[in-house]
C-alpha cells in the first residue's frame, strides 16, 4: 500500500508525498554540490572503536551458545519426577524484585 499524501493535522491542505521525495546528488565535497561539478568517486571506510570491536566479540560469543542449558532442564525434569525438587519462595521473590528493579532502571 502506498502513502500518496499526509495530512498535517492543522486543517490544511494534505502533503503530497511524492513532491518531497525528489532524488538528491550526492557528492563527497559540499562545496562541488553548491559548484555543479560532478561527484569524485572515492572508497568509504568504517572504523571500529575498542569498545565496538569487543561488542562485536562478545555478540559473536553470545549467538554461539546454545539458548536452553540442556542440562539444567534435564536436572530439573529429574528433581520435580523424583518430587524432590524445592521450591524457595523467599528466593523466587527477591530475583522478582531484582528484575522488576532492573526493568525500572532500564537495565533489562
Amino acid at each position: 500500500m502506498a502513502i500518496n499524501s499526509i495530512s498535517n493535522g492543522s486543517g490544511n491542505k494534505p502533503i503530497n508525498v511524492s513532491d518531497s521525495l525528489k532524488p538528491v546528488q550526492v557528492t563527497n565535497k559540499p562545496h562541488e554540490a553548491a559548484l555543479g561539478n560532478a561527484p569524485v568517486a572515492s572508497s568509504d571506510s568504517v572504523n571500529l572503536t575498542g569498545t565496538a570491536s569487543q561488542l562485536r566479540s562478545l555478540e559473536q560469543q553470545l549467538a554461539s551458545l546454545p539458548v536452553v542449558d540442556v542440562q539444567r532442564v534435564d536436572s530439573v525434569k529429574r528433581e520435580i519426577s523424583n518430587g524432590t525438587f524445592e521450591i524457595d519462595p523467599p528466593k523466587i521473590a527477591d530475583k522478582m524484585i531484582q528484575m522488576e528493579t532492573a526493568i525500572n532502571q532500564g537495565l533489562v
